[in-house]
């Protein structure tokens, strides 16, 4: 992994279909009270349902002091066009935030810190936690655990009963013992902690609304056969991880369903396989954000997550096994893309069908194409 220069340039990427003022108040403090010798810069991504007060809030912020950068639809557009891939990302989707994610590539920042434009940062130390991602090998709190699976949401005070995150496979909800070690570990990416509440499935949404303000302790690495999942929420990627951190479109249809509100679920797994392979680690904790949360249809969104949470186990299993190829991020990205259509085909059961390995296939294609779009984006860079 490459060293970080002494100047270090952090960009938060988020995508928003609201004016997202509350969201830029805070950055706006939490950046003057900052200091330090890094750059940040806020990357807010509409769409078309995004009023046009978005951009008199960015306007604002700008004018402010802040440096915000806040594509329009058309200007987006304009970008994928320049780069060969018109049709990468749809309109109407949350896939907008790659757009994000390859400006800050293309502009050759250190550290992409992706979150909601309901997520608050809840310390003055946001940033300077999240640099943990660029601090090289260091020794780390680790967990390791028998069944392979280590549940994130134990850093959290959780009340008043245990929960797991979106993404946690079902099979593996079950009480489970884990060793305890420190060792060194060079992080590749870093979660960092939820609170009221943490982003967990819609259907514990639901049922229960446990919410928590505090982490029982800073943080933990997970071992390298210890697996949990990241989603996109307050996760900080180190620029060398960006190739394998892309956003799975959603939206394809199975059983007359469509497949949708778990593209960073899909991406975090994916980041996870290939740092793993890489020897980097994927450490959990601080810094605490606060979800608060829009509105949301619960049992809405529960439907649209089915369809991924039926195959999730199946995928993961996989994963888990899996061999990757290659010494960089680009190309363990790539090797597992290729893996993966070949996966599904051998895949059975009744949520197999053809629809379900299309969607993988077209995955596995985009992921690719991904990588090529950032290939050439080094073209524009500046």
């Amino acid at each position: 992994m490459t060293t970080a220069p002494s100047a270090r340039r952090i960009d938060v990427v988020m995508t928003t279909i609201g004016d997202s003022e509350p969201f830029f108040d805070a950055y706006r403090g939490l950046i003057a009270r900052h200091g330090g010798d890094e750059h940040v810069r806020l990357i807010a991504i509409p769409d078309r349902k995004t009023p046009r007060r978005f951009f008199e809030v960015c306007d604002k912020a700008r004018a402010d002091g802040l440096d915000v950068l806040s594509p329009t639809v058309d200007e987006q557009d304009a970008l994928l066009g320049r780069l060969g891939a018109p049709s990468f990302v749809p309109h109407h989707s949350d896939n907008r935030r790659n757009i994000g994610y390859l400006l800050s590539w293309t502009a050759g920042s250190d550290l992409l810190i992706s979150v909601d434009d309901d997520n608050f940062p809840h310390a003055d130390d946001f940033f300077r936690q999240h640099l943990t991602v660029l601090a090289g090998q260091r020794d780390y709190h680790t967990v390791d655990s028998a069944s392979g699976w280590w549940n994130p949401c134990e850093l959290l005070d959780v009340q008043p009963l245990q929960v797991y995150p979106r993404g946690y496979p079902y099979q593996h909800r079950v009480p489970d013992s884990a060793r305890e070690s420190t060792a060194p570990a060079h992080s590749g990416n870093t979660p960092g902690g939820w609170g009221a509440p943490p982003p967990r499935a819609a259907n514990t949404s639901s049922a229960a609304g446990p919410g928590g303000r505090s982490l029982t302790r800073p943080e933990a690495v997970l071992s390298r056969g210890t697996w949990a999942p990241v989603n996109s929420q307050n996760t900080a990627v180190h620029r060398d991880a960006v190739a394998a951190y892309y956003f799975p479109r959603m939206g394809y249809r199975h059983n007359g369903q469509v497949i949708d509100r778990y593209a960073d679920i899909f991406s975090g797994y994916f980041v996870q396989a290939c740092a793993k392979h890489l020897g980097h680690a994927v450490r959990f904790g601080t810094p605490l954000a606060l979800h608060e949360r829009n509105d949301h249809w619960l049992l809405n969104d529960l439907r649209q997550e089915l369809p991924a949470i039926t195959v999730l186990d199946d995928i993961l299993a996989w994963l888990q096994d899996a061999r990757l190829d290659g010494s960089t991020y680009h190309e363990a990205y790539r090797s597992l893309s290729q893996q993966l259509q070949d996966a599904v085909e051998t895949m059975d059961g009744p949520v197999w069908t053809q629809e379900m390995r299309g969607f993988f296939h077209q995955m596995a294609h985009l992921m690719r194409q991904w990588l090529t779009v950032l290939d050439r984006s080094a073209d524009l860079a500046p």
